[in-house]
């Protein structure tokens, strides 16, 4: 029989005042263990217990005991991580279900349909039979065949009031009862499917464990969060004070109409439009920028140009008017800045968005003439020719100033040819009566400039790597789009998002006009982190834990402060969130590492274990690396190192420069923390085209022919080349095999034996994982989408594979902490890291358990794979670190601009330790018994 029953928080029924303290404390929160229990302490009376819910990590978040120290025994089951499991979408078929759903062809369609058809077959959409969105509506529907429930008064709960609560108790009440038996309905139904096809226990025991991340913090989040915000407060003000006097400077160039010879403002609306504000009694003056028209009295009105006072608020009340609407995200900063891109004025155009504009000054006869000849045809076309005021004469010394061994200024001003001439086409682009004058005519005269160009002898060639050139852009100029992250067609629209931050750091995005400009570049990307992150990170529950909360493990301990803060963050961790079955989790699962010149990036190094406890952690050595490069030796002779992709993941040595990574960074020609980047994309999958738009953008000097040169050479020497495979097969057969390009494997490549067992695996009949047989999403399927999605497909196997990995440690190190009442629980994973919050007097036996369970972790994959031996070098984690917070390596002080003085100076965290497994066996006796 289904019991529903509710919970509602105290403050629904008070008749006192709703408002709520400034902490949270878990009587805030719902009690599911018996009353009285306060400490969380592990104990052996309290029941297991197991929740199940559609996002349960959500609802998680607001369960009392769970910001225990040590917490209970309640587990959470996900019904939208098992829905995700068996049945879950890519990112790409999220895009075509939802395409389908609505009847659209948007882009991504057309592209998919496109490359279908490259392949000689039609796109098969049986995958959106078995599979749905996530929410509990479209999952629902899936697996009951209902309607789904009702979601309108959901909204209540999310920006309603308590009030708002109490007037529609009843309604709400049904709703949240309804949510229940929907969720029931759904786990009744995929319950079975999820065992069959998960058959291992460990992959459900390890979902289990990931389902209990627990942050625990200290009163140095909120110093953390404080001093971030006050720095970036601090340094977005200097950003706008100087942008707003970036703004009110050019505004002087509507004297005389020198705007018309700036190479960045000349295209702004300059029409002047008056502002009115009101003067201050006490000011005296008024802006001399602008046209005074009316001194005496207020209110005061200036003449100012359209693009300066679009930026202005419409109530003005200061000593003068300020642009306070202009930001970095505005279209104009990039020019009030004067942003160069490798030396070349940055331009915006309406349809290609930004890029940069080069001078034609290194073209041949021939070249001119097909450019000519472009210009007549947009005009026979009849669409509008492009503005040509244009201060051509500017560019080129801002280019001599710029690119001065491009252009060879000295050579080229000494060459007495035409130079009349040259001149005279200059001002009649500059001249705006030159509007209505036939193009073409110019085109003719800069034809006569030849000589001049022709005497020209380039040093230094340049290349260019954005798409173009584009000439209907400005004549006389050619324009370059700026590289987009996303590949070729897209528009850049923020030369200042982040996206563009590495190449502000190399110098190839930078400022013309000096220190100014170069400091809001510099405060822009110092601010980036924290601006996106700002919302994520206040917007983490902490919950206080008082005295009465805490273990004797704390309060006992002599640096305990009674009164100060201790709390705990649960992260909201989806633990199955991707068709590989990777863990989810909006702030702390893509938390990265400090850096010196992003504010608040020591973010992970704010989660501190209270007193008495320390954190224990590895980081898996190159986890999929390895994973990837046993396949391929269980594939090619079933030896560990048999392959040269296998031998260098075993013996390579990064100080040598023989491991994978250094290896190929010497092959392409970049550096090896980028040459990871290539390795991993590429084992997931990627192509070649994947690679040459990273080439491209880590080496900026690069052309599309040169990255193309380097991404085959690497392709080839890595993947190497698809050749007809050994087995006969005939040619015409309609077999499973040739459908699913069985008759094609790769040879000739360091990680050819590897790749072919990946592809093997991925289109088997039924894609499983090798270690705990787990299988592929029904969306994924062959049977549902025959030859499509195999990117997603091979990296599947990878990447699910390194989840069973995961999974294994977990249920392994679990059993340890029990079996060797080692006092401590798991934390979190990031990455690949895992860490577990240890009592201090176990904390060495926790690093041995945590040695062993990569030893035995391992050692399953080599027997699943056939292969009944381990080699040293991997069976153990290089080091185990022993610290008490949470940071990539235990030496990091974590400086950055909100932590200037660094954790042990700042924050009095001292560094940690990291011991590898003979310093470990020292530490513990070689036992993981207690002593």
């Amino acid at each position: 029989m289904l019991v529903r029953y509710s919970w509602c928080g105290s403050q629904l029924f008070s008749s006192g005042s709703t408002e709520t303290s400034e902490d949270l404390v878990p009587e805030d929160l719902i009690p599911l263990e018996p009353a009285g229990d306060f400490h969380g302490e592990m104990d052996g009376n309290r029941r297991p217990r197991v929740i199940v819910g559609h996002n349960v990590g959500f609802d998680r978040s607001f369960i009392r005991e769970q910001y225990y120290v040590m917490g209970p025994k309640t587990r959470f089951i996900d019904t939208m991580s098992l829905h995700i499991a068996v049945s879950g979408l890519t990112s790409l078929q999220r895009v075509l279900y939802v395409a389908k759903k609505a009847g659209s062809k948007r882009k991504e369609v057309l592209e998919h349909e496109e490359e279908t058809t490259k392949r000689g077959t039609f796109p098969s959409f049986e995958w959106t039979k078995e599979s749905s969105l996530n929410n509990l509506g479209d999952v629902y529907q899936l697996y009951c065949k209902g309607a789904p429930p009702e979601k309108h008064l959901r909204d209540v709960f999310v920006t309603g009031s308590v009030e708002d609560v109490k007037q529609d108790f009843q309604a709400l009440m049904s709703y949240c009862a309804e949510d229940v038996r929907a969720t029931h309905a759904i786990f009744q139904q995929i319950w079975p499917e999820f065992k069959l096809r998960f058959p291992h226990p460990v992959t459900l025991a390890g979902m289990l464990e990931m389902g209990t991340s627990y942050l625990p913090v200290n009163k140095n989040w909120k110093k953390y969060v404080n001093q971030s915000q006050a720095k970036f407060d601090e340094l977005q003000n200097e950003v706008n004070s100087t942008l707003y006097k970036l703004a009110a400077d050019a505004c002087g160039l509507l004297e005389n109409e020198k705007y018309k010879k700036d190479v960045w403002l000349w295209d702004l609306d300059w029409s002047a439009k008056k502002i009115k504000f009101r003067k201050s009694q006490n000011s005296e003056n008024v802006d001399s920028r602008g046209s005074q028209m009316e001194s005496k009295r207020s209110p005061v009105v200036l003449l100012y140009p359209k693009w300066f006072s679009e930026l202005c608020p419409r109530d003005l009340d200061g000593l003068k008017p300020e642009p306070s609407k202009l930001t970095m995200q505005r279209r104009v900063a990039p020019k009030l800045l004067r942003l160069v891109w490798n030396g070349f004025p940055l331009h915006y155009d309406a349809t290609h968005g930004w890029g940069y504009l080069v001078p034609c000054i290194h073209y041949s006869q021939e070249e001119l003439e097909l450019m000519h000849q472009e210009q007549l045809q947009l005009q026979a076309s009849g669409k509008p020719e492009p503005d040509i005021n244009f201060p051509f004469q500017s560019l080129i010394e801002v280019c001599w100033q710029t690119k001065p061994d491009w252009i060879e200024s000295s050579e080229l001003r000494a060459l007495p040819v035409n130079e009349k001439l040259l001149e005279d086409t200059i001002l009649r682009l500059q001249d705006s009566t030159a509007a209505t004058e036939d193009a073409s005519q110019l085109w003719e005269d800069l034809h006569e400039l030849q000589p001049f160009r022709n005497k020209r002898k380039l040093t230094n060639q340049v290349e260019h790597i954005g798409e173009g050139p584009f000439l209907d852009v400005v004549p006389g100029c050619e324009f370059y789009k700026l590289p987009h992250k996303d590949g070729a067609g897209k528009r850049v629209g923020n030369p200042l998002a982040k996206d563009f931050q590495s190449k502000i750091e190399q110098g190839v995005l930078r400022s013309v006009t000096g220190n100014e400009a170069e400091m809001v570049l510099k405060h822009g990307n110092m601010c980036s982190y924290w601006k996106n992150n700002v919302d994520r990170i206040r917007g983490q529950m902490v919950i206080r834990l008082m005295h009465k909360n805490l273990p004797n493990q704390v309060t006992s301990n002599g640096l305990y402060e009674e009164g100060s803060f201790y709390g705990a963050i649960i992260p909201r961790v989806i633990t199955a969130g991707t068709v590989t079955r990777r863990a989810v989790e909006a702030t702390w699962l893509t938390a990265s590492n400090a850096y010196t010149d992003r504010i608040g990036s020591e973010l992970k190094a704010m989660v501190q274990c209270p007193v008495g406890y320390h954190f224990v952690g590895a980081d898996v050595d190159s986890q999929e690396l390895w994973i990837a490069a046993i396949l391929g030796d269980a594939y090619f002779a079933g030896e560990h190192g048999c392959t040269a992709f296998g031998w260098m993941t075993l013996q390579g040595n990064k100080a040598d420069g023989t491991d994978l990574h250094s290896k190929t960074a010497n092959l392409v020609g970049i550096s090896r923390e980028q040459a990871k980047i290539f390795n991993y994309g590429r084992i997931y999958g990627a192509g070649q085209k994947f690679a040459e738009q990273m080439l491209m953008k880590f080496s900026h000097h690069l052309t599309k022919d040169q990255a193309k040169m380097k991404a085959k050479a690497m392709f080839q020497a890595t993947k190497g080349r698809r050749v007809r495979a050994k087995q006969s097969v005939k040619e015409d057969s309609d077999s499973d095999e040739k459908s699913f390009g069985k008759l094609t494997q790769w040879e000739g490549g360091s990680e050819s034996h590897m790749f072919n067992m990946l592809e093997e695996i991925a289109q088997s009949n039924e894609p499983r994982t090798p270690v705990l047989g787990c299988c592929i999403s029904r969306a994924l399927e062959p049977r549902n989408v025959n030859t499509e999605f195999m990117t997603s497909r091979v990296n599947w196997v990878v990447q699910s594979s390194a989840v069973d990995y995961l999974h294994l440690m977990l249920v392994c190190m679990r059993w340890l902490l029990e079996t060797f009442e080692i006092n401590g629980r798991f934390c979190i994973s990031i990455h690949d890291e895992v860490r577990y919050l240890i009592k201090s007097e176990d904390r060495y036996r926790a690093a041995l358990a945590l040695q062993i369970t990569n030893l035995l972790t391992r050692s399953m994959f080599a027997y699943k794979l056939g292969m009944l031996d381990l080699p040293q070098s991997v069976a153990f984690f290089s080091s185990i670190d022993i610290d008490k917070c949470l940071r990539k390596e235990v030496t990091m002080d974590c400086v950055t601009p909100s932590n200037p003085l660094g954790l042990e100076k700042g924050y009095g965290i001292q560094p940690g330790e990291a011991l590898d497994i003979y310093e470990v066996l020292r530490k513990t006796n070689s036992s993981l018994q207690k002593t």
